[in-house]
């Protein structure tokens, strides 16, 4: 089965002329793994789409339509920007929180820009909020600018890793929030990759996912207390993640509102995992084979190499490949290894292959991604296959042109001159 299917991707990049390294994405397994989600939105949840682990806008367009969503969740100012250029209608939320910075970078980019006036960021755009300080920037600021900012608290539901936890600090920003002209809360959110990775020694998984839901619980009766029921029930209460998503159920409903998934509808090899399971690979790296090598020799060592052929250090046969050093690990050929002895090489890698391969110039290794949102950056076109061909080609994120321009403009402003500041009076 896994060689007919890679067999099968070979005849496809062929017969469409790939002659260099590709990102593929499997349409049909997308969709199998989009099926799985649509199965735990159905028990009562709303989904948001992890931009960054599908940095696509065709992408996120495509699994926008199939699970009937707007709501995205971004990570990066001018993905943030791009985002909003193509996809104007989206619902988005910061997945970390933002530099004050950025925000106001944000706004005046908004500002400037005829291309993004149908996005209204007082009713779309919600920035995360992690600590008392921060929310106290962005009050100021939105008094600045004279704009109304609508925020998410980022809770801290186990994972440690920043945001408020239930209790005076939390009250406090939940009170100053609700006093403030400038903020309105629109949601809290509770990111919890550590439920998987807590060993049986701690408790496993099934303890953590319980205490993560009971500091959840926790801060939204906080919420009900300060704000009151008619307001909670207004808010966004995000939660989960690619390894976590299945785990909620009716018993979640009530707690939290909302799943954010990403990696887990491509699962790369990091998301290998219990509870995705049921879940197939639905992205590969292709890369060329530039040169077959029978008898691969160290340089300038004929001696030692086939005195490290013979006790088996060194590969009796392997190929050299267009590109290389990818976070990803070979897959087809099953039997291809990095060779230690000959080193990473971004430019031409080599992989030695089993004696019985039918590998030729000009076929592909294929790679397993170890995650998405860093790879599929790399390759500007991914190339998308369905039944056996390549039906499409879905460009990945860019930076906006405007963004560099908004930089310069701000590194223009008039400076005084070594020279002017050293003439005598």
């Amino acid at each position: 089965m896994t060689d007919l299917y890679f067999r099968t991707l070979t005849s496809a990049l062929h017969d469409a002329g790939v002659c260099t390294p590709v990102m593929v994405i499997d349409r049909e397994r997308l969709d199998h793994n989009i099926d799985h989600l649509i199965d735990v939105m159905n028990r009562g949840f709303d989904y948001r789409i992890v931009a960054k682990s599908l940095p696509s806008v065709p992408l996120l367009q495509y699994i926008m339509r199939r699970t009937g969503t707007t709501r995205l969740m971004c990570f990066h100012l001018p993905f943030l920007m791009h985002l909003i250029e193509h996809i104007p209608a989206a619902d988005i939320l910061l997945g970390k929180p933002m530099p004050v910075c950025a925000a106001r970078h944000f706004y005046a980019w908004h500002g400037q820009q005829t291309s993004s006036m149908c996005f209204a960021p007082e009713l779309q755009l919600q920035w995360l909020i992690d600590s008392p300080q921060r929310l106290q920037q962005y009050e100021q600021l939105a008094q600045e600018l004279n704009v109304r900012m609508r925020v998410s608290l980022e809770i801290d539901v186990g994972l440690h890793r920043g945001g408020f936890q239930p209790g005076e600090d939390f009250m406090a920003a939940l009170e100053r929030v609700s006093r403030s002209p400038w903020l309105s809360l629109s949601g809290l959110m509770g990111y919890e990759a550590h439920i998987g990775k807590i060993p049986a020694l701690l408790g496993g998984p099934t303890a953590a996912f319980n205490a993560t839901r009971q500091r959840y619980a926790a801060c939204v009766q906080q919420v009900r207390d300060v704000l009151g029921e008619a307001v909670l029930k207004t808010l966004c209460l995000n939660t989960g993640g690619s390894t976590t998503y299945p785990l909620y159920d009716a018993d979640s409903l009530g707690i939290v509102s909302e799943i954010s998934v990403g990696s887990a509808l491509l699962k790369p090899t990091d998301f290998d995992v219990e509870t995705l399971e049921h879940h197939l690979p639905a992205a590969y790296i292709a890369a060329p084979v530039l040169k077959r090598v029978q008898q691969p020799e160290i340089p300038e060592a004929p001696r030692l190499s086939r005195a490290l052929r013979a006790i088996g250090l060194l590969p009796k046969q392997g190929c050299y490949l267009y590109g290389g050093n990818w976070l990803a690990s070979p897959c087809y050929p099953a039997e291809a290894r990095l060779s230690s002895l000959l080193g990473r090489s971004s430019n031409q890698e080599f992989y030695q292959l089993p004696a019985d391969t039918r590998l030729q110039q000009d076929d592909y290794v294929f790679f397993q991604p170890t995650q998405s949102e860093a790879l599929l950056l790399q390759f500007g076109q991914l190339a998308v296959v369905e039944q056996g061909r390549i039906c499409d080609w879905w460009p990945v994120f860019s930076y906006p042109d405007t963004f560099p321009q908004y930089r310069l403009q701000r590194a223009r402003q008039p400076q005084p001159c070594a020279s002017t500041l050293m003439q005598p009076d």
